[in-house]
């Protein structure tokens, strides 16, 4: 073999091991009706338990990969269902925005890409599936709220970039989170496209604008700094 993974044990909440006589574990089957399985899995793939170290299950863990992943990144794609022009995503990967926001957004978009093939190609679970959480933070709560105005008027290129970045992060998420992948997936696809996500080819990285991710950080300071 060329390469190996090597899992930890993944123990109760109180750090003991998990047992049937004891009876201290969360029956999977409650917690895929209540937090669906890409939450357990995308949590499980981001624990120490991927580098072989033990670690205690959390209920608590799994519903902030729900509220900071999975339900995120499904009330963003709401959103753009909302004001939907598909007439407008045929064209959409070759665009070359013009506002701040938008090549911003394309930035961290590609920074995104980088990260996780670098931890996938070094089958580093925890290292690729970490830089999800700030990402869709970013695309939730800084880019649609500063975007909102321009979708709701019908702004072509806001509406592209915002097609582009879920149609990418469905394919980048697949691994992780194969169930919410393939809905935004099928939902984006072109008649062109492969039917799942899951056929399709990785996606493919680009140029990182290392400069206005640094910029849009600074005025992002500057605002929590206003608002404190």
């Amino acid at each position: 073999f060329k390469n190996v993974v090597t899992t930890g044990t993944v123990l109760a909440a109180d750090g003991e091991k998990m047992s049937k006589s004891k009876n201290n574990f969360p029956d999977p089957w409650i917690l895929f009706d209540k937090f669906g399985v890409d939450a357990i899995r995308f949590y499980l793939m981001s624990c120490p338990v991927m580098k072989g170290e033990d670690f205690n299950f959390s209920e608590k863990g799994v519903q902030d990969i729900t509220s900071k992943i999975i339900t995120r990144l499904d009330n963003v794609m709401a959103f753009y269902e909302l004001y939907r022009d598909t007439s407008l995503e045929k064209s959409a990967h070759n665009l070359e925005p013009e506002n701040v926001l938008d090549q911003w957004i394309h930035a961290r978009l590609a920074q995104l890409t980088d990260e996780v093939t670098k931890g996938m190609e070094s089958y580093d679970m925890a290292q690729a599936t970490r830089p999800f959480d700030g990402f869709i933070e970013d695309l939730s709560t800084w880019y649609l709220r500063r975007s909102r105005e321009r979708l709701k008027d019908g702004d072509q290129d806001a509406k592209k970039t915002l097609y582009v970045v879920l149609k990418t992060t469905a394919q980048l998420l697949a691994p992780f989170t194969p169930f919410i992948a393939e809905d935004i997936w099928r939902k984006l696809k072109l008649d062109s496209d492969r039917e799942s996500v899951h056929l399709t080819m990785w996606a493919q990285g680009a140029d990182i604008d290392q400069d206005i991710i640094s910029e849009m950080q600074m005025v992002r300071h500057v605002v929590t700094l206003g608002l404190e």
